[in-house]
Order: structure tokens, then C-alpha cells, then sequence
């Protein structure tokens, strides 16, 4: 792949569950005389845009334009993340806030670089029918005004990604003739039907099929891969591995293992929103799976180092 990619001219429409990603980060300096627990002494707080978000900014931060879609509730973490956004350069006029849903706040407790403790506030039920319609009635819009190069659908199993509403975003891409990748979850798994890229990590592809996968067998993540395209006739194939890399499997029946540097990891959360974002962009300037894949374990590694949810710059990626 080229040392300079340029991504300045796309578009990419990012569809899914956003959040907001609370650090606090501090010292364990006692236990607490009240119960067997560290106490954190809080030297500062950071909000960060977490899910769908993360992937908007990933797509910014590599120089292309994102195209937010999501809807989160009217609650006070949603105007967080609507101010984060606006902060950050990513639109949010597609981010719909409504009363009856939840914005998912997930709370990282930080002894310096070592997560101590998560804990979520969140609402994973589907959305409800007139939310659903309401999320429908936005995507046609954003197709009627914008140029859309890619769409990325990122689930996270929080509800915004229903099937009645992944189908509908499907048929409308085949129709407009928009290429689609999917990073997806367990709960949908199976309704993201023909898509052109599919990016599922080693667990939720040995759960999708039923049996587990060894990351380091060429043989098993093959027949593996096989078996998943006649369940779900994916055009091209991402599974990312961890530290051993990133296996494809692609639309002309090619398939490889591309490995991964071994890297002292800060912090994985975050890598997979990097991983399609990437590959989204290499995949809409046509670059070959191979190249795709070594760009992207480039690009996870990087944020790999970083404590929390960072995207990755076009700087780093160069």
C-alpha cells in the first residue's frame, strides 16, 4: 500500500450504537479499612465518544468524511456526546435524541495504566417500531443529500441495529449501489447477508459457527470461513486474531493469514472501531485484502498502545 494514502475525498456513512466512554484515572496507594478494595485516588476525568462514534472519528482523524447515524436518549450523557462530537469536528445532525432511550455511559476506573474496575449504564433493548421508522426516514435522507462512498455498520448489540432496520439498510445500499462492511455482534450476526466486508473478531466467529476456532491453524480458520459464507455469502472476509493477526478470506475464494507484530498493549478497547474504519477506506480505493490487512494491524497496533479509546491518525498510519 502507498506510504501517503489519501482518503481526503470519501465519504463514509457510519451506522450503529454510540456511547460515551468515562475515565478516571488516579493511584492505589491503600486498601480500603471498609472492605478488601483498592481506594483510587482521582487525579482527573476525560470523556471520549465510544462505539459508532470512535469509528466516526477514526474515519475524521484519517482524513476523510464522516457521516454519523444513531439515536441515543435525551439524557444528560447524551448532550455530552452530542457537545464531544460538535467538539471533536464529527456532525452530529444525524445522531437523533430521543426520550425513551438510554445513552450507554461506560465508567473505566484507572490505577495510572491499569484498569481497575468498568462499570455500564446502558439500555439494550431494539429500538421500539417508531424509532426504528424514525432512524429509516433519516437514512433515506442522508441518501438523497449526501454522496456516500461506504457504508459502515457498527454493532455493539445496544439496540439501534435491529433486523428490520439492517435490512432496509441493505436493500437501500444494493439498490444505490454503496459497498457495505460490518463489523457486527452475536445478536445479529446472521441478518448481515451478502455484505462486501465482514469484520468479526476470533470469538464472535468461533460462536457464529459453533465451535471454536484455533487462531494459529490456517486449516481450521478456512473451513471455518467456508462454512460461514454458506450461512451468511459475506463477498470478503476480515477475522481479526488478536496478537496473531488478521486472517481473509476473499470474494474469489483466496485466503491467508496476515500476521500481527507482537506489541506491549496498553489498552485493546478501541482497536476494532480502528480495524473497519481502515479497512473501510483502503477497501473503497480498491487496495487488494493483503494490503488492507497489513494497513489495518498497523493502525490496531497503534491504538493498542494508547490507554483508552483513541482513534488513529493519518500521521501514525503514515
Amino acid at each position: 500500500m502507498s506510504a501517503k494514502p489519501d482518503f481526503s475525498e470519501l465519504n463514509v456513512l457510519i451506522i450503529g450504537d454510540v456511547m460515551v466512554d468515562f475515565y478516571l484515572f488516579g493511584e492505589v496507594n491503600r486498601i480500603s479499612p471498609e472492605a478488601p478494595v483498592p481506594v483510587v485516588e482521582i487525579m482527573s476525568k476525560e470523556y471520549r465518544a465510544g462505539g459508532a462514534a470512535n469509528v466516526a472519528l477514526n474515519i475524521l482523524q484519517l482524513g476523510a468524511k464522516p457521516i454519523l447515524l444513531s439515536m441515543i436518549g435525551r439524557d444528560n450523557t447524551g448532550n455530552i456526546l452530542i457537545k464531544l462530537l460538535k467538539e471533536l469536528g464529527v456532525r452530529s445532525n444525524h445522531v437523533i435524541q430521543h426520550k425513551a432511550r438510554t445513552t450507554t455511559l461506560k465508567t473505566r476506573v484507572f490505577d495510572e495504566d491499569k484498569q481497575v474496575v468498568r462499570f455500564d449504564e446502558e439500555e439494550v433493548d431494539d429500538l421500539e417500531t417508531t424509532q426504528e421508522n424514525l432512524m429509516i426516514k433519516e437514512f433515506r435522507k442522508i441518501l438523497t443529500n449526501d454522496k456516500v462512498d461506504m457504508i459502515i455498520l457498527q454493532d455493539y448489540n445496544k439496540g439501534v441495529l435491529t433486523k428490520y432496520f439492517i435490512k432496509q439498510v441493505l436493500l437501500l445500499a444494493t439498490k444505490n449501489g454503496i459497498p457495505v462492511s460490518v463489523d457486527p455482534k452475536e445478536r445479529n450476526f446472521f441478518e448481515y447477508q451478502n455484505v462486501d466486508l465482514f469484520k468479526p473478531n476470533l470469538r464472535e466467529f468461533s460462536e457464529a459457527i459453533g465451535y471454536r476456532i484455533n487462531p494459529k491453524s490456517y486449516e481450521s480458520l478456512k473451513s471455518g470461513a467456508e462454512e460461514l459464507r454458506r450461512k451468511n455469502r459475506f463477498k470478503n472476509l476480515m477475522v481479526t486474531l488478536g496478537s496473531n493477526g488478521i486472517f481473509c478470506f476473499t470474494k474469489e475464494g483466496n485466503s491467508f493469514i496476515v500476521p500481527g507484530k507482537a506489541i506491549k498493549a496498553a489498552d485493546v478497547s478501541g482497536a476494532g472501531d480502528t480495524v473497519i474504519s481502515i479497512a473501510t477506506l483502503a477497501f473503497i480505493k480498491k487496495y487488494g485484502m493483503k494490503e488492507i490487512a497489513q494497513f489495518a494491524n498497523k493502525g490496531a497496533a497503534a491504538v493498542c498502545k494508547k490507554v483508552g479509546v483513541s482513534p488513529i491518525t493519518l500521521k501514525e498510519l503514515r
